[in-house]
């Protein structure tokens, strides 16, 4: 990887029980073209332990059936890994591919450190798969850092398109904690849109210190264009994809909430909502 001002992103890969797309693999290699990037892959290879125990040919069965749920695994390993090679060195993008044996529950606690020192990461959703789902909203809290959702079945722009194409981008101001963090997490990228709109979504009170916020744009020489709309009766959630829609954004970017209740993490409704009906490229901050 070359030693310069290059931004950085962690793109994990599942291969269990579903290997990530090809489709968002190829989305987030484009994607990581678009923006310079280079991008340390991060392949998954299943650990399933073995199980012992007397209970006999039942038990047995089970460890056969963990047996060669390791080898698809290794199998994709060794396939993605070549595949995204391959798509890497056509966009020229650099890549560092790493494999990492891990539990099928652990995967995105094992990433956690290697996130932690990468300016973003990369995490492809299929919003239809429960574990893909926690791995995500693992990534976004516990990272202390961006990540970039991407639908699983989100196309990639070709180089020579993505070239001729303004990159638009919907960023989300509430005021609040999150979206300031999401805001300054996604500096080097707000940096190299030709759009940039911050929306403000009315409600009963006007949203506090939207002046400052587009101050902050302007001292990092980004041209941002406030934008506001009515809530409505839509989940805030709602609202913000579908003006992200109504613009053509490539890139919704936005603060992500949640708490602790009766010892449970809960998401907040505007995050709850994007992550399960996730319909374009969302860049989300804690």
């Amino acid at each position: 990887m070359e030693q310069n001002a290059r931004l950085l992103f962690l793109l994990p890969v599942a291969t269990y029980p579903d290997p990530t797309t090809k489709l968002g693999l190829g989305s987030a290699l484009a994607m990581a073209s678009r923006f310079g990037a280079g991008v340390t892959a991060v392949v998954q290879e299943v650990d399933i332990t073995p199980i012992h125990s007397a209970v006999g040919e039942a038990v047995l069965g089970v460890s056969r059936l963990a047996g060669e749920a390791e080898a698809r695994s290794r199998d994709r390993v060794r396939e993605i890994r070549e595949w995204m090679q391959d798509r890497a060195d056509r966009l020229a993008v650099p890549i560092e591919l790493q494999t990492i044996r891990s539990r099928p529950e652990g995967f995105a606690d094992d990433l956690f450190p290697a996130a932690r020192c990468h300016d973003l990461t990369i995490s492809i959703l299929d919003t239809s798969d429960p574990q893909r789902l926690a791995e995500t909203e693992a990534l976004i809290f516990e990272t202390g850092g961006a990540v970039m959702v991407i639908p699983a079945t989100e196309p990639a722009i070709p180089v020579a398109e993505q070239r001729a194409i303004p990159l638009i981008v919907l960023v989300a101001w509430d005021g609040g904690r999150a979206a300031a963090r999401s805001i300054r997490d996604a500096v080097p990228i707000l940096k190299q849109a030709d759009t940039v709109h911050l929306l403000t979504v009315d409600d009963d009170k006007p949203v506090s210190n939207t002046d400052g916020i587009l101050k902050f744009f302007a001292r990092h020489g980004i041209k941002a264009k406030h934008i506001t709309r009515l809530r409505g009766k839509s989940p805030i959630g709602d609202t913000l994809q579908a003006v992200a829609a109504s613009l053509d954004a490539d890139l919704l970017v936005m603060g992500a909430y949640g708490h602790n209740r009766l010892q449970e993490f809960v998401l907040g409704g505007a995050t709850r909502t994007i992550l399960r009906g996730l319909r374009l490229p969302v860049l989300m901050s804690h």
